[in-house]
């Protein structure tokens, strides 16, 4: 089990405009669940795992976003009603990093969601891989890919490729630090 993203950043490093608007969503060819290399991606994963801001909203929404998977959610509040059996909560990213590795099911774990879940998996040291889609657009301002005055990390460049709309997928491993 590898614990991955699968982010869009604008060129100048923002996951989300000022009015919570998210990257990806500036493409004028994105499909929901579709586009910029997620079937492939979500294809060799089994669960997801996210902040309960990110979890929340789909809550109740007619259409489910992570079918067939085990989802799991970083919060200290309780889940909101109407949560699917069978989701799997915690306050501590290594209590739930445990309760993944306890679960049932084949495959990554699809980091889903923004800078704080996944700055607290890295802070433990359980992101394996940083995937981020590089959109063709200058945000200017918002919700940036790592919060501010956040710790230094070498990656290793792993894999990349190119989309039709000039968006650039490029996928990382965090390089150890040396003692």
């Amino acid at each position: 089990m590898r614990i991955r993203t699968h982010i869009a950043v604008s060129v100048d490093g923002y996951i989300a405009s000022p009015d919570g608007l998210p990257a990806i969503l500036t493409a004028p060819d994105f499909e929901s669940g579709v586009s910029h290399g997620l079937p492939e991606f979500i294809a060799g994963c089994g669960a997801v795992v996210m902040g309960r801001s990110t979890f929340a909203p789909a809550v109740g929404s007619p259409h489910w976003p992570w079918p067939n998977l085990r989802v799991f959610v970083l919060t200290s509040q309780p889940l909101p009603e109407g949560t699917p059996p069978g989701v799997v909560s915690a306050a501590d990213p290594s209590e739930l990093l445990r309760l993944m590795r306890e679960a049932d099911f084949t495959g990554d774990v699809h980091l889903v969601g923004g800078q704080q879940t996944i700055q607290a998996f890295r802070d433990i040291g359980a992101l394996d891989e940083l995937g981020v889609v590089v959109m063709p657009i200058l945000l200017g301002d918002g919700l940036r890919l790592t919060p501010d005055k956040g710790a230094t990390a070498p990656l290793q460049l792993t894999g990349t490729r190119t989309f039709p709309d000039g968006s650039v997928e490029h996928r990382y491993t965090l390089v150890p630090e040396r003692p």
